[in-house]
């Protein structure tokens, strides 16, 4: 499928990424400690939906855009709730010590949009590439070559 935007699997994906995040939040705004909120990982997520995209995919073109379709979600939530606590003063899971970097909490802000729309999806995209390659080698070796780009 040419389309990856339209699937169903990317819908679903990105419906539980923003999902997940909402629900993080909602943990996180109700006083539940970081070691307990940290489990529910939009970023666990967004690794399943690269190995799916990477597997399922035929072209690069289209995983491309199946890297974007999963970033775009995480980083509007991120942005969003990091956005809330920049505006309202009240911290969440979403600036702590282990995620912030050492960053300030507009530089974490700003960090994940500009990495939102750049670095992060590009990066998910070559990994998923690397995936791709390692499938077709494994198809390759079983005799179950199928030729994709």
């Amino acid at each position: 499928m040419s389309n990856v935007i339209g699937r169903p699997a990317a819908k679903i994906f990105a419906a539980a990424i923003v999902l997940m995040g909402v629900i993080r939040f909602v943990l996180t705004s109700s006083g539940l400690p970081d070691s307990t909120v940290k489990y529910f990982s939009m970023t666990a997520i967004i690794i399943a939906g690269t190995f799916y995209f990477a597997l399922t995919t035929d072209t690069h073109k289209d995983r491309l855009k199946a890297s974007y379709a999963l970033l775009i979600p995480y980083m509007v939530i991120e942005v969003s709730v990091l956005g809330y606590e920049w505006a309202s003063g009240h911290p969440t899971i979403f600036h702590a010590k282990e995620y912030n970097l050492g960053t300030s909490l507009p530089a974490h802000t700003i960090g994940h949009f500009v990495g939102g729309l750049t670095w992060e999806p590009l990066f998910t995209f070559v990994l998923m590439e690397f995936i791709w390659l390692v499938g077709q080698g494994v198809y390759r070796l079983t005799g179950n070559w199928q030729q994709t780009d």
